[in-house]
C-alpha cells in the first residue's frame, strides 16, 4: 500500500501549458426571442478554471476582452437584432491563466428588428401634378412611407410609399395646407419613427369656368361690354380684352391686346377707345384668387366682334399749325393745354359739334390752357386750338381728342 500527497503547481510562473481547445461546440438561435445558446463539451484538465466566450461581427476580428467568462458548458447571449451574421468561439482557461485556442466559429444570423434612422431634411413644393414632399436619403432604407394630416398635431394617415427620396401627393387638396411626416423602412420591413412634420400648400391650378353671355355694344365712347356672372367660388376678377381681327373672311384670328381688370362683383365694362369705325374683337376672361386664368389655361373663350361707331369729324384739320394741343382728363371736364406760340396775343378754343357737323367756338383765352367743364361724359370730344395775332388773324388749328367714359 502506497500513499502519497499531491499539490498541483498552478501558478503562472510554473504552469505554461495551455488547456486543450473545447470540443463539441454548437450554437442554436431562437428567432422568436432573438437569443443564441452556445454549448460545448467539458474539458478534463485538473486545473481548469473555466471558459471564455468571444463574439465578433462577420468581417471583423475577435476582441481582446471576452464577451463572458463562465464555468458552465453553455452560455446564452442576445446578439444585436440587426440582420447581420455574428460568430462565437469558446476558449478554455486554467488556473494559471493560460488560454486555449478557440473553437471553430459558430455562426448566427440574427433577425433584423432594428429600425433605420428617422428621415430628416423634409421640404415641400407645389407642382402641377400635386404637392411634392422631399427628404434626405436614409442609410439602410429601401423604401419610405409618407403620412399626411390636416394639422401639425392631427391624425396622420398613410398616403403613399416610394423607393425615392421624394413623393408627389396627387391627392393633396388644392389651396389647402397639408402636413407631412415620413418614415424609412429597411429590407426586413422595420419602420423608423416618424419624422418631424413639414407643411406645404398645393397651389390652386384649377381655372375658373369660362365666361358666357358676352355682348359688345358700340357707343360714342367705344364699347359697352357685358357678360353673365361667373359661378366660380374663388373668382377674383374679370379681364376684358380687345383685339384686332387678322386674316381674310374665310379664316380670321383675334390678336388680343393687354386687358383691363374688373372686380368680380360686376358684369359690365365701359371700354373707352376712339370710335373711328374700326372692327374689333373681344373676350372676357375669368381669374381666380390663385391667379388662374380660364383663357390662359384652356385657350378657349367666347369671341365677340363689333364695329365701332365713327365719331371722327367730317371736317379735316388743316396742316401747319404752330399750336401743339394736348387733351387730358381734368377734375371737372377736359383739360386742354398747348405750348405758347411766338407773337400770339391769345388763343381760340373750338369743340366739334357732331349735330351741326362743325367746330364751334368755346372760348378765347390769353393763357396756354383751358378746361372744358361743359364736356359731356359718355362720348368723345374733338378740339381745335388756334393762335390769334394782333392783326386779328388766326393760325391753322391743331387738334386732339378725348374719350370720356360714362
Amino acid at each position: 500500500n502506497v500513499k502519497f500527497g499531491y499539490a498541483p503547481r498552478t501558478s503562472s510562473t510554473v504552469d505554461k501549458v495551455k488547456p486543450r481547445t473545447p470540443t463539441g461546440a454548437a450554437v442554436t438561435y431562437d428567432t422568436a426571442t432573438g437569443k443564441a445558446r452556445i454549448a460545448w463539451s467539458k474539458n478534463k484538465e485538473m486545473d481548469l478554471s473555466g471558459y471564455r466566450v468571444y463574439r465578433r461581427l462577420k468581417g471583423g476580428a475577435y476582441p481582446a476582452k471576452p464577451l463572458a467568462t463562465t464555468t458552465s458548458t453553455s452560455y446564452t447571449n442576445t446578439p444585436p437584432p440587426t440582420g447581420q451574421t455574428y460568430y462565437y468561439e469558446i476558449r478554455a482557461v486554467d488556473k494559471a491563466g493560460n488560454e486555449s485556442t478557440g473553437t471553430a466559429d459558430q455562426a448566427v444570423t440574427t433577425v433584423d428588428r432594428t429600425a433605420p434612422p428617422v428621415p430628416a431634411g423634409l421640404s415641400t413644393a407645389s407642382q402641377p401634378e400635386g404637392l411634392r414632399v422631399g427628404w434626405n436619403a436614409v442609410q439602410g432604407a429601401v423604401s419610405y412611407r409618407v403620412y399626411r394630416a390636416a394639422s401639425a398635431d392631427g391624425t396622420y394617415t398613410n398616403v403613399g410609399s416610394t423607393e425615392q427620396v421624394s413623393y408627389v401627393d396627387a391627392s393633396a387638396a388644392e389651396d389647402t395646407t397639408s402636413y407631412y411626416r415620413v418614415t424609412a423602412l429597411d429590407a426586413a420591413g422595420n419602420e423608423s419613427a416618424r419624422s418631424v412634420a413639414v407643411s406645404g400648400k398645393r397651389r390652386d391650378l384649377t381655372p375658373p369656368s369660362a365666361v358666357t353671355g358676352v355682348t359688345v355694344t358700340p357707343t360714342e365712347y367705344g364699347f359697352e361690354v357685358r357678360w353673365d356672372a361667373n359661378p366660380t367660388a374663388d373668382l377674383a376678377s374679370y379681364v376684358v380684352r380687345r383685339g384686332e381681327l387678322l386674316g381674310d373672311e374665310e379664316e380670321q384670328l383675334c390678336s388680343l391686346y393687354p386687358g383691363y381688370y374688373v372686380s368680380a362683383d360686376t358684369t359690365s365694362y365701359a371700354y373707352t377707345v376712339l370710335p373711328d369705325g374700326e372692327e374689333s374683337c373681344f373676350i372676357v376672361d375669368a381669374v381666380d384668387d390663385a391667379g388662374n386664368s380660364s383663357f390662359r389655361v384652356t385657350g378657349e373663350a367666347q369671341i365677340v366682334t363689333a364695329t365701332e361707331l365713327d365719331m371722327t369729324p367730317s371736317v379735316a384739320t388743316p396742316e401747319g399749325s404752330p399750336v401743339r394741343l394736348t387733351a387730358t382728363p381734368g377734375e371737372a371736364g377736359v383739360e386742354l393745354s398747348w405750348s405758347p406760340v411766338t407773337d400770339a396775343t391769345g388763343y381760340q378754343v373750338y369743340r366739334w359739334n357732331p349735330h351741326a357737323e362743325a367746330y364751334e367756338k368755346l372760348a378765347a383765352t390769353a393763357g396756354s390752357s383751358y378746361e372744358d367743364t361743359g364736356a359731356a361724359k359718355g362720348t368723345t370730344h374733338f378740339y381745335w386750338v388756334t393762335a390769334q395775332y394782333a392783326d386779328g388773324t388766326e393760325s391753322a388749328p391743331d387738334t386732339d381728342w378725348l374719350v370720356l367714359a360714362p
